[in-house]
């Protein structure tokens, strides 16, 4: 499979700017929307003929919502983690196709003040047990997202002047050591080590042109979905939004044996 995931910040900008054509020149199977800031499902339909699809909005409007395009429906799809405090902000959606699931998460910024930082830390802690709890009958597990934080000093462009600052905290990067030590990994640092890799960039300052970025959006894979990547690279000449999509290629490891 070939799975994409992008930060399009509002699907309709994304889709003024020829997020239709693009997904159909890259011929990929899945795409996995973040920050959608949409409602109309059946809009977002007709903007993909001949694909299947599902939205997550959150219930204010303009704001988050997570959606899933694919060429093959799913055997079943899931909207939320079953927890109020999160589902109404319409941050996970999980597809489940035979033998493997693939979760589209936007996670919370933290950003904007103290209680959102507050109320990320919470819903790491509410995911994890959600998805040890998925892991239980689903060992396969993907997560697409927009991870809003760095995982290590190598993933974001200045990380002592930025050490503390929501999205590199030592409690989220502690959060993503405590996923890597339990046996997932992070796609693509399975095949580039390479610093000066990120996914999104600043409005301000042309971040963009001068690579002044965070690696924030990306895959990672439980333990026994690890051996199934072959690829995952950041597709950074798409100018959709301040975020690259990236593109992970992915088969059920048991093709391996």
């Amino acid at each position: 499979m070939r799975i994409l995931s992008l930060n399009g910040n509002g699907i309709r900008a994304c889709l003024k700017k020829g997020l239709v054509r693009w997904w159909e020149s890259t011929d990929a199977d899945l795409l996995l929307f973040q920050e959608v800031r949409f409602d109309d499902a059946d809009a977002l339909a007709a903007a993909f003929p001949g694909c299947w699809t599902s939205l997550h909005a959150a219930e204010k409007k303009g704001y988050s919502g997570v959606a899933v395009i694919s060429k093959q429906a799913p055997k079943a799809v899931v909207h939320g983690m079953g927890d109020a405090r999160f589902d109404g902000e319409g941050r996970v959606l999980r597809v489940d196709f035979e033998d493997f699931s693939v979760l589209n998460v936007y996670f919370p910024s933290g950003a904007s003040k103290r209680e959102r930082q507050a109320f990320k830390l919470e819903f790491l802690q509410a995911f994890w047990a959600h998805v040890q709890e998925l892991q239980r009958s689903i060992p396969n597990l993907l997560i697409g997202a927009d991870w809003n934080m760095c995982h290590r000093a190598i993933d974001i462009h200045n990380p002592i002047r930025l050490d503390g600052v929501p999205g590199f905290t030592p409690e989220e990067r502690a959060w993503l050591d405590g996923l890597h030590a339990a046996g997932w990994r992070d796609a693509f640092r399975l095949f580039s080590n390479d610093p000066d890799q990120y996914t999104w960039w600043s409005l301000q300052s042309k971040s963009r042109e001068r690579n002044v970025g965070w690696r924030i959006d990306g895959f990672w894979l439980s333990p026994s979905a690890v051996p199934g990547a072959s690829r995952c690279v950041h597709l950074t000449k798409a100018f959709l939004s301040d975020h690259c999509p990236v593109l992970l290629e992915w088969d059920l490891p048991t093709t391996f044996e």
